[in-house]
């Protein structure tokens, strides 16, 4: 599964603050917490933000030929796609970018 994936539950104790602060084992689930999953967290309310991230993560390691961060948004990109079928789907606009069509 992509680190940029992220639970419902895990959200749920990540957003409890008042818990992190007297309990040890929220203020542990915190610190671990990385940016890609707090992004995926953030999907769950609104789905489209992580696709557009996504796509900004994309395009800058497109301009600067960053091919293991392409590779690594791609494969974050077919999650989310999987994981949300009924949204369109951020392959199509990835490949989009990187096969631009003749004018």
């Amino acid at each position: 599964m992509s680190p940029y994936l992220m639970s419902t539950s895990s959200l749920a104790a990540l957003s409890d603050a008042d818990g992190a602060t007297t309990n040890e084992l929220a203020a542990y689930r915190r610190s671990t917490i990385t940016v890609a999953q707090a992004e995926q967290a953030a999907a769950v309310a609104d789905p489209d933000r992580l696709g557009r991230n996504l796509l900004t993560e994309f395009r800058a390691a497109w301009s600067t030929g960053d091919h293991d961060q392409m590779t690594a948004v791609m494969l974050a990109a077919i999650d989310l796609d999987h994981a949300t079928p009924d949204a369109p789907r951020l392959m199509d606009e990835i490949r989009g970018i990187r096969y631009q069509a003749a004018a």
